[in-house]
């Protein structure tokens, strides 16, 4: 039961920044998962065992995270509904494209995708002003660009296991320009629903290990919550600062152990 008290642990951790920050959580998990384990000599999950487990914490976590920000009303349902359904069916397709990638693929994969995302949040932000709206869905974006984007993103995210958030958040802010506080709490929505059909894909191509999995389930939900409370109390500039930060460090972490190899 050595890795099941282990992944407990890091579910807490991935749980809380999926809240705080608007991530599913797997931009943290999959590298901890890759990695902390093997330190602790309770054995080691490979790149297709981690982005099946990855996966389903990202379900429950992102839809603990999405309930308390909509209490916020940090939420815009009519965002939710353009890029979730788009990164969706891109989500349904790539997690079952990964059946047949190898494991190194994979690890590229998602190196890739967190480098695009680290690059993304260097560009100057159109206005860091704009967070007090207290009707989310009055804000106006592109929807066909926004589906567009959703169906590459979840393509992406399916096949490592991600929810996207990684990458979801410096679209919605640089490239559709929604303020930071509804792209926090709207990314944990459409995370979730490409998530969940992610998830199947996992599932129905026997991806998922459940006793592991159930692990990261008991512990994110909780913390996703405690996450979503401070997420609200602090400053825009700090949640977009602390948001550069992990993509800029778990893609040097990844692509660290993609040369390592």
């Amino acid at each position: 039961m050595g890795m099941f008290n282990v992944l407990l642990t890091l579910g807490v951790v991935g749980g809380f920044l999926s809240g705080l920050l608007g991530l599913g959580g797997a931009i943290i998990m999959i590298p901890l998962m890759l990695t902390v384990p093997k330190i602790l000599g309770v054995g080691v999950l490979s790149m297709k065992a981690v982005a099946g487990l990855s996966m389903i914490q990202v379900v429950f976590a992102s839809l603990s995270g999405v309930a308390r920000h909509r209490k916020n009303k940090f939420v815009s349902m009519k965002l939710i509904y353009t890029l979730g359904i788009a990164m969706a069916i891109g989500s349904g397709v790539g997690s079952i494209i990964s059946k047949y990638m190898s494991n190194q693929v994979l690890m590229i994969a998602f190196g890739f995708i967190a480098v695009i995302a680290a690059l993304m949040m260097f560009i100057p932000p159109k206005s860091e002003g704009s967070e007090n709206i207290s009707r989310p869905d009055d804000i106006q974006f592109n929807k066909p660009l926004a589906a567009i984007l959703g169906i590459i993103i979840g393509g992406l995210a399916g096949m490592v296991g991600a929810g996207g958030g990684f990458i979801l958040i410096p679209v919605m802010i640089y490239v559709l320009r929604i303020p930071i506080r509804i792209t926090i709490g709207t990314s944990l929505g459409v995370v979730l629903i490409g998530a969940v059909i992610g998830a199947i894909g996992k599932m129905v191509t026997g991806q998922v290990d459940w006793l592991l999995a159930l692990a990261l389930i008991i512990s994110s939900v909780p913390s996703a919550q405690l996450g979503s409370l401070v997420s609200k109390k602090t400053p825009a500039l700090i949640l977009r600062y602390s948001l550069t930060l992990l993509i800029i460090l778990t893609s040097v972490e990844i692509w660290y152990k993609i040369i390592a190899v």
